[in-house]
């Protein structure tokens, strides 16, 4: 059966998900210094609120995930600059400490300097990698991958023609929420929740470095992904003196959520058929409630392809599609709006 990769942000969350049926788990950590020198963005391409801040309790985390037999993989899968690496090498190491199972990674820099330090974890390449071709899967597997991540926009097709030319490599695929029109590692968007971000942004003016606030606010009313979000930015000085000001800016990819949740699990039975190794369930940055929904319904999904109804894809999908409506409270038949795989249905 294929394993099913679930978020976590707190040391409470680890059983109840394990319990719904996670097989794997992934998280992120931001440490203090690293939010003081620079931003609580794209050190794993989230926002402070989703990840863990303290190492003790994502060691206790951790023990308690591998208690119940289940491994742990963490997120360092930002794009990291040159005055950066000093600090991140130093965090690196001290998670290094924590028995983790994997790192998840997308700089290029990164990955060679953990291979140059003779890094010992497991290496899992993000979908900031952008892996979409088999000589992609030969360069990550010779700097010493185990896993990948594929992105959002790979068919079916591909990701079978992958795992047959790669049968040592492990794929994981994506299955539930935050589905996006862009190709993850080349999009440069603050990927930041919570209802006012604020940092100190450096802007060049002349030969000197103004510090700069920028202040996102967006509406929480909006039961969007942040980056379908409408926006207000406007910049600020030092003395929090308004230097720009845009309002109402809405990004170029606006989704019209018209179906209920972002959705993969019409094309498990394909994707079983690819030999797919993991599934990954994506939202660190959401409740625990929903978190815990997502899994249990998935997990029933796997085990509707398990059962009878997995040897008739037409009868699987029906049956997936009414545990659709069931779990997320919605009326209306799937309409494939939010479908990670339309080709599948």
């Amino acid at each position: 059966m294929m394993k099913l990769n679930v978020p976590f942000r707190t040391k409470q969350e680890v059983v109840p998900l394990i319990d719904a049926g996670a097989d794997e788990l992934y998280c992120g950590y931001l440490a203090g210094r690293w939010h003081k020198r620079f931003t609580s963005l794209e050190f794993e391409r989230k926002g402070g609120g989703s990840n863990f801040t303290d190492v003790d309790e994502l060691r206790q985390a951790v023990a308690l995930a591998h208690h119940r037999g289940v491994p742990v993989s963490l997120a360092i899968n930002g794009l990291y600059v040159r005055n950066q690496y000093d600090l991140l090498l130093t965090i690196v190491r001290s998670l290094s400490r924590v028995d983790l199972d994997a790192f998840i990674v997308a700089d290029l820099g990164l990955l060679l300097t953990l291979r140059k330090m003779g890094f010992k974890k497991r290496i899992h390449i993000s979908t900031g990698g952008t892996v979409f071709n088999t000589e992609a899967c030969r360069f990550y597997k010779e700097l010493g991958a185990a896993r990948i991540i594929l992105d959002r926009q790979m068919s079916l097709e591909s990701m079978r023609a992958l795992v047959r030319g790669h049968p040592d490599m492990e794929f994981e695929a994506f299955i539930l929420n935050t589905l996006c029109v862009y190709i993850d590692g080349f999009c440069t968007f603050m990927h930041s929740y919570g209802s006012v971000s604020v940092e100190d942004i450096p802007v060049k003016k002349s030969s000197k470095r103004t510090p700069m606030k920028l202040l996102a606010v967006y509406d929480l009313r909006s039961r969007l992904d942040a980056c379908c979000f409408t926006y207000s930015i406007q910049a600020y000085d030092a003395r929090l003196k308004k230097r720009v000001g845009l309002d109402r800016v809405r990004p170029a990819f606006f989704k019209q959520q018209v179906d209920a949740v972002e959705c993969g699990a019409c094309a498990l039975y394909d994707l079983k058929n690819a030999h797919v190794m993991s599934l990954k369930i994506v939202g660190r940055q959401y409740s625990s409630e929903k978190r815990l929904a997502d899994t249990k319904f998935i997990r029933s999904a796997l085990q509707i392809l398990e059962g009878s109804a997995g040897s008739n894809k037409e009868d699987f999908v029906r049956r997936v599609r009414a545990l659709y409506q069931k779990t997320y409270g919605y009326k209306f038949p799937c309409r494939g709006n939010n479908c990670y795989y339309p080709q599948a249905a």
